[in-house]
């Protein structure tokens, strides 16, 4: 005959509710950068549909392959360059 299951020791895997994590704040001053979160801020891929939309650009050849190599040369994603560029020009212009 089976043995009888021991639920006893799932709550070691409870979590913690007397100390809550504080939220890290960037120093003033300090430069934000876009970047991936890092696995220990989500341990679990989220669940929620990815929200992505997509443009279409029509531009000079020149103007184009120059965009193309700053974000090869800055190891970046178009939309992550995309970006950092209008955050840039929301700085200048506020």
């Amino acid at each position: 005959m089976p043995r009888e299951l021991d639920l006893s020791k799932l709550s070691q895997f409870e979590p913690d509710r007397k100390r809550s994590p504080e939220p890290q704040r960037a120093p003033v001053g300090a430069q934000r950068h876009v970047a991936a979160p890092k696995p220990e801020d989500h341990p679990w891929p989220s669940r929620e549909p990815m929200v992505d939309g997509q443009i279409s650009i029509k531009a000079p050849q020149h103007v184009l392959a120059r965009f193309k190599k700053l974000c090869k040369e800055d190891r970046r994603t178009y939309a992550d360059m995309l970006e950092i560029l209008m955050n840039e020009f929301d700085r200048r212009a506020g």
